[in-house]
């Protein structure tokens, strides 16, 4: 039983080839696989930056509401019923209740500051 080995090593040789393509295929898929997982985790780091800045955005802008409803209602006392009166509808158009740390707000918001000093400005005029 004589065998050709050369032709076993051809064989071998050109699997072994063929493995060293596919691992390079793997390969480059692999490191195209690791630069989309770079970039997915860049721009998910960007976009949570963005939604924390556009919160704090938010924030403020409901406690600037807030700050000018109050001073609105210090200066027009007639504003505070058509706030309570909409807030009112509003709760009723949408059949569901306060809750009472709810209602204790608004009524600390609109109900407090009308017990404050009511001050109008009134303009001067000139005698004629």
């Amino acid at each position: 039983m004589a065998y050709n080995y050369s032709a076993n090593n051809k064989l071998k040789n050109m699997q072994m080839v063929s493995n060293n393509r596919n691992a390079g295929k793997y390969k480059q898929k692999l490191l195209y696989l690791k630069q989309m997982i770079r970039e997915y985790v860049h721009e998910n780091a960007a976009l949570v930056d963005e939604i924390e800045e556009i919160q704090m955005k938010i924030i403020m802008r409901k406690e600037e509401r807030k700050f000018l409803l109050r001073k609105l209602c210090e200066y027009e006392p007639q504003v505070v019923l058509e706030v309570q009166k909409a807030s009112k509808d509003s709760v009723s158009s949408s059949g569901t209740q306060l809750k009472s740390s709810d209602k204790k707000r608004k009524k600390k918001i609109l109900g407090g500051e009308t017990s404050v000093n009511k001050t109008t400005v009134v303009p001067k005029t000139e005698p004629q």
